[in-house]
């Protein structure tokens, strides 16, 4: 009964389609390998809402939990020596960085 609540409790957080895009563009610029890895990513950034408290998945929580769902997804890179986890926070760094205006000449 206390896993069933618990497994209620974590489905109960909405995931906005901001969360689900950005999942998904974390993926293609990693090249997850397979199709399941943003699903992955929003399952345990759910379940990090759920611990947090947070009524619906941020893109805090994807960044937070992003390297342990994502390291073992990744395709091996033979001219990229530096851990998965490190890909993943580069690609993290990447897709979070102030966008430049346009410039408007």
């Amino acid at each position: 009964e206390y896993r069933r609540q618990r497994q209620m409790c974590i489905r109960d957080r909405a995931i906005p389609d901001q969360a689900r895009e950005f999942a998904a563009q974390l993926c293609m610029s990693l090249g997850t390998d397979g199709l399941r890895g943003d699903l992955t990513l929003v399952r345990a950034a759910r379940a990090e809402a759920a611990l947090q408290g947070a009524s619906k998945v941020e893109q805090k929580h994807l960044i937070r939990v992003a390297p342990s769902a994502l390291r073992h997804r990744l395709r091996r890179n033979p001219l990229d020596d530096s851990g998965s986890s490190t890909r993943v926070e580069r690609a993290l760094a990447e897709l979070t960085a102030p966008k430049p205006e346009s410039l408007n000449t």
